[in-house]
């Protein structure tokens, strides 16, 4: 997060979703590994489909399709993206109380 100081710089600050770290505390860690691995096989699903969002969009630009269109697709995408860079700050403090990042199997989600 780059916040503005007083002089009209930026500072560099970690967000850390205290909600996350209190579900989360007293857990047996491999508990917590495995939440974590959850959460980043989660992250990927969320970033492949706006990935998949953001080449929709611009297939569509390109073809220049109907103003609607484009901007229903740009919605869409937007949307897609304010939930990876959400879901984004909840892995990083499930990774940052975990203390590393684990090896993540091909797997699918638990659950």
């Amino acid at each position: 997060m780059t916040d503005k100081n007083a002089a009209g710089g930026t500072s560099s600050s970690k967000i850390m979703l205290r909600p996350v770290i209190g579900l989360v505390e007293g857990l047996d860690p491999s508990q917590l590994k495995e939440i974590t691995i959850d959460a980043i096989l989660k992250h990927r699903i969320l970033r492949d489909e706006a990935c998949a969002l953001f080449l929709e969009l611009q297939k569509l630009e390109s073809a220049q399709a109907r103003p609607q269109e484009v901007s229903f697709a740009e919605r869409g995408y937007i949307a897609a993206m304010i939930a990876v860079h959400a879901h984004q700050t909840a892995l990083s403090t499930l990774l940052d109380v975990l203390g590393y990042i684990p090896e993540v199997p091909t797997r699918q989600l638990s659950n």
